[in-house]
């Protein structure tokens, strides 16, 4: 009984150490998210969801680079009149991402530049009549984790983003997202 005993701790031992062994695949990905954008204060605009979609190729197991679009879409709180009113927010960027994995487990920093267009002035406080795009400044961070099959990933993350031309309005932008690394 005890040799029995010895023999499936031993086979479990060697089972743990051969799927831990083995690494996230690295190269091009493909990422899909969905969440919510959150205005700080002083935007007149109501949380809303968002869908975010990134693509790029890790250089290494530690740094990728890539674009991503994302858009919401919000209700307008400015003070009446209008009433009722509502706009999308699209975002598009280039990113880095800086991240350490242990385990299946990884975590990650980033940052993205890159472009934002309001669809509507109806904010009428933070965006001039005719203004519609402004400069877009992200960083943020978040956790993934590592699927049994190597080439899928789970994650969540937070960025924070300014949009300056828009009289500075800040949002937190959350997602949930898929992540396929071929």
């Amino acid at each position: 009984m005890g040799r029995l005993a010895v023999a499936f701790v031993t086979a479990l031992a060697i089972g743990a150490s051969t799927a831990q062994a083995r690494p996230a695949s690295t190269g091009w990905y493909a990422e899909g998210g969905l969440g919510a954008v959150t205005f700080l204060p002083g935007a007149d605009a109501d949380p809303g969801p968002g869908l975010d979609m990134r693509f790029g190729r890790d250089l290494f197991s530690w740094l990728s680079f890539g674009v991503s679009v994302a858009a919401s879409s919000h209700e307008a709180t400015p003070p009446p009149p209008p009433v009722g009113e509502w706009f999308q927010l699209y975002r598009g960027s280039a990113h880095l991402r800086l991240g350490v994995m242990i385990g299946r487990v990884a975590a990650f920093v980033e940052g993205n530049a890159g472009a934002a267009m309001i669809s509507s002035n109806v904010l009428r406080r933070q965006v001039e009549p005719g203004e519609r795009f402004s400069l877009l400044f992200q960083a943020g961070g978040g956790f993934e984790y590592q699927l049994e099959n190597r080439h899928y990933a789970i994650g969540l993350g937070v960025d924070a983003f300014l949009l300056p031309q828009f009289e500075s309005i800040q949002a937190l932008a959350s997602r949930l997202y898929l992540r396929y690394t071929y």
